[in-house]
């Protein structure tokens, strides 16, 4: 008896273990000497980061910040639940609408969502390329597990997720209230094997010569990182995209490729979407000066490396952000759900200080005066 319940133990604690050993202990390989990252790279230099115009059914919504998730169905959201593998830390799953178009949905009690929504509106807004996000009033998903996320997860710890989704009942449904829902752009990533998306250390390779941004647009992007403290900015949260093509994600010839910005979840503040942290985070690295840094965010930065911000660079975000009126900014927090900044309780009827600090940190760019030509 003794024996087996401790083989009973064993297993129990030894399949999750090894199926966190089974993700976190590879390493991942990118043979850089080959064809296809010769193809990644070029699609580098040539990229764009602001959109040439918003593309035809790509959901984006740069007239303003008071858009909801599409539905056609009043305040409820009616999907099909679509298992897939877990990644990250924000619950979430996918879900196949009656159109047949598959969006994710974010749920819970996470600031990465009212984050996420905000920061994609606002890039969008910008002329940037980004995914379109919004709040539901509510989602109701047939087929899914009251937590989907979670018992998926723990069913791929003990690799049963191949059972469980044989036991989906698609005559059920499960209600998830104010969510956020996921359209993502529809083109094909710029991918090598286990190489996604691309660090900001990497923009020094975009050559304008041979079609890729300029280096004030450059500078614009990695000043509108600053801005909303993009500090999670590891490759996978970036991505490649391929303008015009829809096929599969994957490392072909890619003729328009953008760069841009793809999980804005940990924003608005080193702790996410905290009102004294956004606050306190620069824009500037020093009083004087055009120097951006990221160095005393979580990761030290990531993949942002200090940089100088031209007078060009600073000028062009600086004429986009002041573009926005103040009933702008208010309908961008409001329709992302942003919490009180005082309580932290999401849903805030009055995001007046969430406004005055937005307003604040486009002063702080548009009042400081840059070199023409810094160093990089």
């Amino acid at each position: 008896m003794k024996k087996a319940l401790f083989a009973l133990v064993a297993v129990a604690f030894g399949l999750p273990l090894g199926h966190l050993a089974h993700d976190r202990l590879r390493t991942p390989r990118v043979d850089m000497t080959t064809e296809v990252w010769r193809h990644r790279m070029h699609a580098m230099a040539r990229a764009r980061v602001f959109m040439p115009a918003p593309p035809s059914g790509a959901g984006l919504d740069p007239g303003g910040f008071s858009g909801a998730a599409p539905s056609g169905a009043g305040d409820t959201l009616e999907c099909r639940y679509e298992p897939d593998e877990t990644s990250g830390t924000t619950p979430k799953f996918h879900c196949r609408l009656p159109s047949g178009e598959i969006v994710k949905v974010k749920y819970g009690i996470n600031p990465e969502i009212p984050g996420e929504v905000a920061a994609t509106r606002l890039l969008a807004a910008l002329g940037f390329g980004a995914d379109h996000m919004s709040v539901a009033v509510r989602v109701r998903c047939y087929g899914c597990p009251r937590s989907p996320y979670r018992s998926r997860q723990v069913a791929e710890w003990f690799f049963v997720a191949g059972l469980l989704d044989r036991f989906l009942d698609y005559t059920e449904y499960a209600d998830f209230a104010r969510p956020a829902v996921e359209r993502k752009l529809p083109w094909r990533a710029v991918e090598v094997d286990e190489a996604q998306g691309f660090g900001f250390y990497e923009l020094p390779l975009v050559d304008a010569s041979r079609g890729g941004a300029t280096s004030a647009e450059l500078d614009a992007f990695r000043l509108m990182a600053v801005f909303l403290a993009h500090w999670d900015n590891k490759a996978s949260n970036q991505r490649i995209v391929c303008l015009g093509d829809k096929g599969p994600d994957g490392p072909e010839p890619c003729a328009s490729p953008l760069l841009m910005i793809q999980d804005a979840g940990a924003t608005y503040g080193p702790r996410k979407v905290n009102h004294d942290g956004w606050e306190d985070a620069p824009i500037w690295r020093d009083d004087e000066g055009c120097t951006v840094s990221m160095a005393d965010m979580p990761f030290g930065g990531a993949t942002f490396t200090d940089a100088g911000i031209s007078e060009a660079g600073r000028r062009l975000l600086a004429e986009k952000l002041s573009g926005l009126t103040e009933a702008d900014i208010t309908a961008l927090f409001r329709s992302s759900n942003f919490p009180d900044a005082d309580t932290g309780e999401p849903g805030a009827p009055d995001v007046s200080q969430w406004v005055r600090t937005f307003q604040r940190k486009v002063r702080e760019i548009t009042s400081r005066v840059c070199a023409p030509s810094p160093s990089r």
